[in-house]
């Protein structure tokens, strides 16, 4: 057999092969062992947790089911009509192109809807001193329920 030709070793061989133990090979060792554990879990395992579904903007009305956002337009009374839903599809029929609201085509979609809710709860004015009681209380009570304690 002929000899193995002799090459130099690069200048990260030469530091782990310096000392074995030394903090700077050790150092190495644990940032690729931590590289090569998170790629495997990130691969192989996939949580079914609660929060594991992406988290909706609070502020995005789009998101809202139709009754959510129909309840607050009956609510606040809001000058627009209601959102197009299941019946709304059924207007189609022979008998549903008879009525007033597919003779008028007064329903909005549920964008149309989300805007206009949106825009009359970023136009309400905001009591700060409000908002914060109503927090302190509702954190301090949070498990408890409503008492009104009478002291005379």
């Amino acid at each position: 057999m002929p000899p193995r030709a002799a090459r130099d070793p690069s200048a990260s061989e030469t530091e782990a092969n310096a000392n074995p133990n030394s903090r700077a090979s050790t150092k190495a060792r644990n940032a690729a062992a931590q590289a090569a554990q998170a790629e495997l879990l990130a691969r192989h395992i996939h949580s079914n947790g609660p929060l594991d579904k992406p988290i909706v903007d609070p502020m995005d009305f789009s998101s809202l089911p139709d009754d959510t956002l129909r309840k607050y337009s009956h609510m606040y009374k809001l000058p627009n009509d209601s959102a197009l839903t299941m019946a709304g599809y059924l207007l189609e029929s022979e008998t549903g192109k008879k009525t007033h609201a597919f003779k008028n085509k007064t329903r909005v979609s549920k964008p149309e809807l989300a805007s206009a809710v949106k825009k009359h709860l970023l136009a309400q004015p905001i009591k700060e001193s409000e908002v914060i009681t109503n927090f302190l209380y509702k954190v301090n009570n949070q498990d408890k329920a409503f008492k009104l304690n009478f002291r005379g």
